[in-house]
């Protein structure tokens, strides 16, 4: 019985630290100032966010007036997006940490 019990114990530790965790990304997607373009719907993995504000360079990551998408599970996703006039399209990669996107 003492035989059996310690394989369980065993079995259980070695098949849980085997167990793959899912790794998650964030993308911040971004227009630069006087770019022209409205406010810009960006639609990912069935979610939609707006771009609201302009900045001149590449925002801190979830930056406000930015289209932001966070915790996505490493992968490759195709996005769209569009101000009523101008149209994006096209795929991100999302590894671990966050990525900033410039629309233009």
């Amino acid at each position: 019985m003492k035989k059996i019990s310690l394989f369980l114990i065993l079995g259980t530790i070695f098949f849980s630290s085997c167990s793959k965790e899912e790794l998650t990304g964030d993308v911040t997607f971004w227009q630069q100032t006087n770019s022209g373009y409205g406010i810009t719907v960006v639609e990912l993995d069935g979610n939609s966010a707006n771009i609201t504000s302009e900045y001149n360079s590449a925002p801190d990551c979830g930056a406000s007036g930015c289209a932001v998408f966070n915790n996505l599970v490493e992968g490759s996703y195709n996005y769209t997006a569009s101000d009523g006039d101008a149209v994006w399209s096209g795929t991100v990669n999302i590894e671990e940490g966050c990525l900033t996107m410039r629309l233009y």
